[in-house]
């Protein structure tokens, strides 16, 4: 560099190799600085406004063989009156038919099922917002894997006290995770908000608000 060299004499040598221990050094701290916030990121990781901590390892994309098998022994297990399914959510264009259990029910629970947020109305209150958030990714607890292949529009069905509600995607958008999702939604629509870990992504969360279009008893 012509600047280095012009300052390069027996006079200047300590002043030019203390200006390099400090640019070294304000490198080394940024460095520091930015690994720590990404671990803090990772340590704190919550999916949605859950309460309880989503570790990396929940969150881990993993190739899994045995993917349906495990599904199918974990509809089964739920078996008793306490933990049985309450409805069911259902999206034909990602072939997704998983049922949901009662808000207070153990199993109610990101680790082991499609789960409602303990803050969401059910689906039968007027304008309210029933919310349900589940894994993405390749584990058998990620329900919600393919959810990034909706769009606007697409139409989410929820079985719920003998009612089929018809709900249709009008928003989707992402959010960083910091443990906490702002809803943007029409407060005068009853709503269903689906959640989950952005595709590809391990810093944000997608969001899809769909309104309800119909609802019929069945």
């Amino acid at each position: 560099m012509v600047w280095l060299k012009k300052y390069m004499n027996k006079e200047n040598i300590p002043v030019v190799i203390g200006f390099v221990f400090v640019v070294l050094g304000v490198a080394l701290l940024s460095y520091n600085y930015l690994c720590e916030k990404r671990n803090k990121i990772f340590e704190n990781m919550e999916l949605a406004i859950l309460d309880e901590p989503v570790s990396n390892s929940d969150l881990e994309q993993v190739d899994d063989p045995k993917l349906d098998e495990k599904i199918n022994d974990n509809e089964e297990k739920l078996t008793d009156e306490t933990n049985k399914y309450i409805g069911k959510v259902e999206i034909p264009k990602i072939n997704l038919i998983k049922g949901f259990v009662d808000k207070d029910s153990r199993n109610n629970n990101i680790s082991k099922n499609v789960t409602i947020l303990k803050e969401s109305d059910m689906p039968d209150v007027d304008k309210g917002n029933f919310i349900l958030v589940a894994h993405s990714g390749s584990a058998y607890i990620s329900f919600f894997r393919n959810l990034y292949k909706l769009g606007l529009d697409d139409v989410v069905y929820v079985y719920y006290n003998n009612y089929k509600y018809t709900y249709s995607i009008k928003n989707i958008y992402n959010v960083e995770k910091t443990g906490t999702v702002q809803i943007k939604r029409d407060w005068d629509e009853t709503t269903l908000t689906l959640i989950t870990c952005t595709e590809n992504d391990d810093y944000h969360q997608t969001v899809y608000i769909s309104y309800l279009v119909e609802k019929v008893e069945v």
